[in-house]
């Protein structure tokens, strides 16, 4: 198996040359910092599902978007099903890219709260980097995952950490923690990739734990951890440095979890709730 760091930047940079442009508004140089901007979760994902896992699992990532770790995945011998929402599915380019890379690709949207597979047919579930962009109650989701989970199979979540330095000091100094303001027109600008832009809720690990307990998982594995990219060499970069030396300070949170067991939770939709 290639070397996962070296995979993760040799597909990002195929993006380069090739972008996708998901709604043809000429958006690929933006689309390619945004893969850019999180090699290092699509790195840290990819070699944690690669040490759960034996060769052959099946795994189901939501909201694989550009397909960055589901063709990690793939090219690491794993069987991979990506799934994204209707508005970046119907891109022509987008999907030529799994099927050149022989991966099932669907349309799914988790305001439905309904995945298009049967009882227990994953071995994992990737989310990586997608859980705060749920602008809608997220727990019947998280008891979709654990009905198409296979009998201990993993849930793997990496996403940002609401406790987080940055966000400390935003409170400290009278910022919010939230996305801008801006975002919302940002959001329904037809000029603008920013349909699912919007970090709407991001979550502690205390928070991420309660909901994934609440829904038949158990915990296998947390830790929380930095971008490890290159850094400025300023005296704030060094204060923060010595901060994050105290986890949970650090900018983002993986949470490792195993089905434990079935949750048919009697959840009652209304549209006021939906």
């Amino acid at each position: 198996m290639k070397d996962i760091t070296v995979l993760i930047d040799n597909i990002i940079l195929s993006y380069k040359d090739n972008p996708i442009d998901l709604l043809k508004l000429g958006e690929g140089k933006n689309e390619y910092q945004y893969l850019q901007d999180l090699k290092y979760s699509y790195i840290r994902t990819v070699k944690d599902i690669s040490s759960l896992l034996p060769k052959g699992a099946k795994v189901l990532e939501i909201g694989s978007l550009f397909g960055v770790v589901s063709i990690a995945l793939k090219q690491s011998g794993f069987d991979v099903t990506g799934t994204e929402i209707p508005e970046f599915y119907a891109s022509e380019n987008l999907q030529k890219l799994y099927q050149k890379h022989g991966i099932t690709f669907d349309q799914v949207n988790l305001r439905d709260y309904k995945l298009p597979y049967p009882d227990e047919s994953f071995d994992a579930v990737v989310m990586c980097e997608v859980l705060e962009h749920l602008n809608f109650n997220p727990l019947p989701v998280l008891q979709e995952i654990n009905r198409v989970l296979k009998k201990d199979g993993y849930l793997y979540i990496a996403m940002p950490n609401q406790a987080s330095l940055d966000n400390r000091l935003k409170l400290l100094t009278g910022k919010s923690v939230h996305s801008p303001i801006q975002y919302y027109s940002d959001q329904l600008d037809a000029k603008k990739n920013f349909i699912v832009s919007i970090h709407w809720r991001e979550y502690t690990m205390t928070e991420t734990l309660d909901m994934i307990t609440k829904m038949g998982f158990l915990l296998q594995k947390k830790y929380y951890f930095s971008e490890n990219g290159p850094r400025t060499r300023t005296l704030f970069s060094l204060f923060r440095f010595l901060l994050y030396l105290f986890p949970p300070l650090r900018s983002s949170l993986v949470v490792i979890a195993k089905k434990d067991r079935k949750s048919n939770l009697n959840f009652r939709f209304t549209k006021s709730s939906t």
